[in-house]
């Protein structure tokens, strides 16, 4: 405890906080049933679309939650494809349009929460995706583009099935099926005005997926306390959250019928994802999209992958914060605890039965380099603690995770 002011080494703290364009989150096994309803009576939507998967679709969960839905319901998209495609979003806008919706509904996972909020842009901007996304390149801030989408947007409330965590940001990833190329889109008001955290509609996840994009929140933690913008807020948010995935993420993943561990992870979720739109990620999330873009691999995999060899490489210029994490999930400090850290990782991720190379999962070789040429343009390296200049370092760290 420093109690003379005069003997702190701390630098001044100096920044901004921006509140999210949301009003809340709901909690709890069964609050679809109980608060969807008076959610969007809330915010005056009286005609609700609903937006989902084909798979949520067969499995009978979206026509509960039309039944819930009663006389607002006026229709149904369920076209999402993993990495949201281009022509799928304009697909999904073009039908809610002409159900004259005047709020959205997503029911699925970080797929169906970005179609849903391309979908808004959509309607709100218009089609032309080129003049809406963002614009990226690493070592050349000349080339950097945020345009502002200033047009109001519809309601959204999200009903996520997966941990994810897309539903706590106003950024939206979109592919671009002709380059392979995951553009990213960013408008505050693209934040779901609600998210409904029901560990109820994660009963028919499966054990992969959950575990995977369970895998995909923690680095994210791990990103968060990492990141150039961190704060000591968003330190203790990300802390507390690390340590409760690593916790529970092992039971849930086992028992999807383990409600309480199942709304455990959802809470940890909600408390790191906002703190990442407000100070960032890094290399992994760069990496994750473009191998999603231009290779097909699943987010939550492909963060799992890549995670310890972007932690090693991170290293030199985040030891203190991978310190702090390796604490938070119970490292002996007496030992190597960033090694330590990152070999407990290895060691969960075996344990959920896991995927740890990028061959593993059809990845070539021969692709790493056009990869590590798009995560360049990623701006997810904007708050990496490593600055990442050229294409040469990004296939160092794919070559290790290959």
């Amino acid at each position: 405890m420093v109690l003379d002011p005069a003997h702190s080494s701390a630098a001044p703290l100096v920044g901004r906080i921006s509140n999210p364009a949301a009003e809340g989150i709901v909690y709890g096994p069964g609050t679809t049933r109980a608060e969807l309803n008076k959610l969007l009576e809330r915010c005056g939507v009286e005609r609700a679309f609903v937006v989902t998967t084909p798979s949520v679709l067969r499995c009978g969960l979206a026509a509960t939650v039309e039944a819930i839905l009663g006389e607002r319901f006026v229709g149904m998209f369920h076209g999402s494809m993993e990495h949201t495609p281009e022509p799928v979003v304009l697909a999904g806008a073009s039908a809610a349009r002409s159900a004259q919706a005047d709020g959205l509904i997503s029911l699925g996972g970080s797929s169906v929460v970005d179609l849903t909020k391309g979908i808004a842009m959509v309607l709100a901007e218009g089609e032309d995706l080129s003049q809406l996304r963002m614009e990226f390149r690493a070592g050349q801030p000349g080339r950097n583009r945020r345009p502002e989408l200033n047009a109001p947007k519809l309601v959204h409330i999200a009903l996520p099935t997966t941990l994810s965590g897309a539903e706590f940001t106003g950024a939206a990833g979109i592919t671009d099926p002709v380059g392979g190329v995951k553009q990213i889109y960013r408008d505050a008001k693209l934040t779901p005005r609600w998210v409904l955290l029901d560990p109820e509609l994660t009963r028919d996840t499966p054990a992969s997926l959950w575990a995977a994009t369970g895998m995909k929140a923690l680095a994210d933690t791990i990103e968060v306390l990492c990141s150039r913008r961190a704060t000591p807020l968003s330190d203790a948010v990300a802390l507390a959250a690390l340590s409760m995935l690593s916790e529970e993420l092992g039971p849930a993943t086992a028992d999807g019928d383990n409600l309480a561990a199942r709304g455990r992870c959802q809470f940890a979720v909600g408390m790191a994802l906002p703190q990442l739109a407000m100070v960032g990620v890094g290399l992994v999330a760069g990496l994750r999209h473009q191998l999603g873009a231009g290779l097909g691999v699943g987010h939550g995999v492909a963060s799992t992958i890549v995670l310890p060899h972007v932690l090693r490489w991170n290293a030199p210029a985040a030891g203190s914060a991978l310190r702090r994490a390796g604490a938070a999930v119970g490292v002996d400090a007496g030992g190597d605890a960033i090694e330590g850290l990152i070999v407990g990782i290895e060691q969960l991720t075996q344990t959920l039965g896991l995927p740890t190379r990028l061959r593993d999962v059809g990845v070539a070789e021969r692709d790493l380099a056009g990869v590590a040429e798009h995560v360049l343009g990623d701006g997810a390296l904007a708050t990496n603690p490593r600055p990442v200049t050229d294409a040469a370092e990004v296939l160092e760290v794919l070559h290790a995770a290959w």
